[in-house]
């Protein structure tokens, strides 16, 4: 473990880390040396090794105390899990089940947690790589700079992975088994991910983005005004026989501290949609008034707006950020690609920037200065 960070400072000293990568990246950019391909190229190497120190340092974290979330409940069934015989069984979540089950013989609950950070971290830094080949730094310092990656890979661990797992399915587009493959073994390690699997496929037919921009925006004013009715209609038909879902939705603040001993902030997240709606503005710039024609990107653009857009009619429930967050882990993708595959300023490097600045800047706000 990394005894030597205080236990109270783990979390501070990784939103550090990842400032000091961002302002050293806004500093070459502003340069005008970011795009440059000797020093993409050198970036990405630092990028790779910059993954392999954040799984350790993430994967090896103490786990007896209460600051990580759900890690000590993950902890918890791991020990016991090494208590039971080997077996299968198939659950909603079977694939991070079975691997408990299974991995709790062989190894010690860190190093299950540093599997656990590899299954998260790795599948992002290979999609970057995937995408943007020797130019992967800045797109996956942007997934890292989510405002959110931290909890996902400590708290909402399953969640994280499934995503994770998720995105880099998205860049096998050419090879469809694979991307099928990646999407069967993120549904083994949380439900969720089914949203960014069937908003996938509709924008994969549907192409229009005026029809998922304009359909976003009709949410967002029926949240709104009918939020409460949308939710207790959603959750009256047991979305998915889902009862966490279904808990989330129709409990309110009150009844969860009563029953969980845990407070949570609801109501209508001017913040969250503030932070969504970056990925909806930019995208929109793009595609219509820079005429970026890329299917590839408007694929991403409109499977990004199709999950936004249902978190936006349950933007009141309870962890809302978790449903946000799955459409979350899509927009680092709409913020950057453009960026990193056509030039459209003469003072590009310096757009792109202040992009990342702002970008940022929320995750700034709720994890240093909050």
């Amino acid at each position: 473990m990394f005894d030597f960070v205080p236990v109270e400072n783990y979390t501070h000293y990784f939103d550090i880390g990842v400032l000091i990568l961002i302002l050293i990246a806004f500093w070459q950019c502003s340069q005008g040396s970011i795009l440059r391909k000797d020093v993409s190229e050198l970036n990405a190497t630092w990028g790779f090794v910059i993954a392999i120190i954040l799984i350790l340092y993430m994967g090896l974290r103490p786990v007896g105390v209460g600051l990580f979330g759900d890690s000590m409940m993950y902890a918890a069934e791991f020990r016991r899990s090494a208590l039971e015989p080997i077996g299968w069984e198939w659950t909603r979540e079977w694939f991070f089940y079975n691997m408990v089950r299974f991995t709790s013989h062989f190894i010690d609950v860190h190093a299950f947690f540093v599997l656990c950070a590899a299954l998260y971290i790795l599948p992002l830094w290979l999609a970057s790589h995937r995408i943007f080949k020797n130019y992967s730094y800045i797109p996956f310092l942007i997934f890292l700079s989510m405002f959110t990656f931290w909890n996902y890979g400590v708290n909402g661990i399953r969640n994280g992975i499934g995503a994770s797992f998720i995105i880099l399915a998205m860049t096998y587009v050419e090879n469809i088994p694979v991307m099928i493959t990646l999407c069967f073994i993120a549904t083994g390690f949380h439900s969720s991910v089914f949203l960014m699997i069937g908003a996938g496929i509709i924008a994969w037919f549907i192409k229009n983005s005026n029809i998922y921009v304009a359909g976003w925006i009709i949410c967002v004013i029926a949240s709104y005004f009918y939020g409460e009715t949308i939710q207790s209609y959603l959750g009256g038909i047991g979305f998915g026989s889902d009862e966490r879902f279904t808990r989330y939705v129709t409990t309110s603040a009150e009844e969860f501290l009563r029953g969980e001993g845990v407070a949570v902030i609801t109501g209508f997240r001017w913040d969250f949609l503030a932070y969504s709606s970056m990925g909806v503005l930019v995208g929109w710039y793009f595609i219509y008034r820079e005429n970026f024609k890329d299917e590839y990107y408007k694929w991403i653009y409109n499977s990004f707006l199709i999950t936004n857009a249902f978190w936006v009619l349950i933007i009141r429930a309870i962890y809302s950020n978790r449903f946000a967050q799955i459409s979350w882990f899509i927009m680092p993708l709409v913020l950057i690609y453009p960026f990193m595959k056509k030039r459209f300023w003469l003072n590009h490097e310096k757009m792109l920037g202040y992009t990342i600045l702002v970008f940022y800047a929320f995750a700034f706000y709720s994890n240093i200065l909050k």
